[in-house]
């Protein structure tokens, strides 16, 4: 039942014009930013604390409508996937610093793409695959199992290939030995397998397997973010191999590694704020102290 509805949903999102859809979105944004003051608080607290501001600065209160905002037109944009298509990708999706993607693909050892909530990520993973790049991203399965059917539906029509999170080692590597590009997102609290660097000047639990992956595979990491720009378009844009400390696998390595990545991930939402999923709470608890403390 689920299921039909959303595929009725689905056909009804993309029979519309991008500016009615906008409306919509925008208006659902709004409807929630009004209505949930829990998470608008929420969202309020994590802003002040990532960019030491007070809580009543006007830019806090701003940066948080918008936000919700993005929310609202990530819905519509969502329903609307499978609009996106090789035919007319390039129209609605703006490739910036590709030659550093491909410059990665050259050494022959895959590519570790890095990349964060921010933007419409799924449409970007998808507009990155209708390129014709081989991506392969890592994803839980929805607990209805029908509705996450059609979800997976949506996004492998493009090319994109999805693995589930349970078996998700074994692909990475048959991703990366045939040179393909597997995604990491890396911009949310870790409750296993992490390490503890800084994310906007505080300690974040991150996980570590993207820098033991660089590690032990030899593959590039490059970082690449999405973003919203004007009329229902987006960019795509990659940046150059962030370089690894060597030896890239002892401890201390993993951790400076992770801490660069991270540091690439503030970058981009620096950038662009209120697209980034500030309704995820990144610091959920301290560091544990050190032995003797």
């Amino acid at each position: 039942m689920r299921a039909a509805l959303l595929r009725f949903v689905i056909r009804a999102a993309c029979s519309v014009s991008w500016p009615a859809a906008e409306r919509v979105g925008t208006a659902l944004g709004l409807l929630a930013y009004h209505v949930l003051r829990f998470r608008r608080s929420q969202i309020e607290e994590s802003l002040a604390l990532a960019f030491d501001r007070p809580r009543g600065d006007p830019w806090i209160a701003a940066t948080t409508r918008s936000n919700f905002i993005h929310y609202g037109l990530l819905v519509v944009e969502l329903l609307r996937l499978r609009k996106l298509t090789a035919a007319n990708v390039e129209s609605l999706v703006e490739y910036r610093g590709m030659d550093h993607v491909d410059a990665a693909l050259r050494k022959g050892k895959g590519v570790l793409a890095l990349t964060a909530h921010l933007g419409n990520h799924d449409l970007i993973a998808c507009a990155f695959a209708l390129r014709g790049y081989s991506l392969t991203i890592i994803s839980k399965d929805l607990k209805n199992k029908a509705v996450g059917e059609v979800w997976m539906n949506e996004r492998t029509a493009s090319g994109l290939r999805i693995v589930p999170h349970r078996d998700s080692l074994r692909e990475i590597l048959k991703a990366l030995r045939s040179n393909g590009c597997v995604g990491f997102v890396l911009d949310q609290h870790a409750r296993k397998d992490n390490v503890w660097v800084d994310f906007f000047g505080r300690p974040a639990s991150t996980l570590s397997s993207l820098a033991v992956l660089a590690a032990r595979t030899g593959a590039p990491v490059v970082p690449i973010f999405g973003r919203r720009i004007e009329q229902g378009r987006h960019v795509i844009e990659a940046h150059p191999e962030i370089p690894l400390d060597e030896p890239a696998d002892t401890e201390e390595a993993i951790i400076r590694n992770t801490s660069r990545f991270s540091d690439a991930i503030e970058a981009a939402i620096r950038a662009v704020p209120d697209q980034w999923t500030w309704i995820h709470r990144r610091w959920k608890q301290p560091p544990a102290p050190a032995d003797g403390c």
